[in-house]
């Protein structure tokens, strides 16, 4: 859906996070004995998203961040003031470890399909973009704001 790519988008610029690195140092792939790609966990979600999820896409690690879990999050319903589309997930959002830490509440399901992040992950790199530190439903949350300025609609 090239909505989701505007929303991504959008969120890049609003991203709560480190400070890049202006030398965009590539992540490494890592293997953490917690989070792995394939997996669907629950989270501490917002009140009308019970039935919200994520999956963990890949695991990477940077010197100056430490561990980055890159995830989807599925079944969010970003509010359109506009009577236009309401996106339901976000493709691709990397978070530090400890961020998912204190996000996740139960795992779900071990080995699923990964969904296709490609795009995502390619515009972050792209951007030398950051990393959440704030929680899932935290940065849902900022990044239906963002969505909602960017389409016209009052805060809130």
């Amino acid at each position: 859906m090239k909505f989701s790519s505007a929303v991504v988008l959008l969120l890049l610029g609003a991203m709560l996070c480190y400070a890049k690195d202006t030398t965009c140092t590539s992540p490494e792939p890592i293997k953490d004995s917690k989070f792995r790609p394939g997996q669907v966990w629950l989270y501490k979600n917002r009140a009308s998203e019970q039935k919200s999820f994520l999956t963990i896409l890949r695991v990477e690690s940077l010197p100056k961040v430490g561990t980055i879990v890159h995830i989807r999050v599925d079944k969010i319903r970003l509010r359109n003031c506009t009577g236009g589309p309401e996106p339901d997930n976000f493709q691709h959002m990397p978070f530090t470890r400890d961020a998912i830490e204190r996000s996740v509440t139960r795992l779900q399901k071990e080995g699923s399909d990964i969904p296709d992040y490609q795009a995502g992950y390619d515009e972050w790199r792209g951007a030398c973009g950051g990393v959440y530190t704030i929680t899932v439903a935290e940065a849902v949350a900022a990044g239906e704001a963002t969505f909602r300025k960017g389409v016209g609609c009052e805060s809130n």
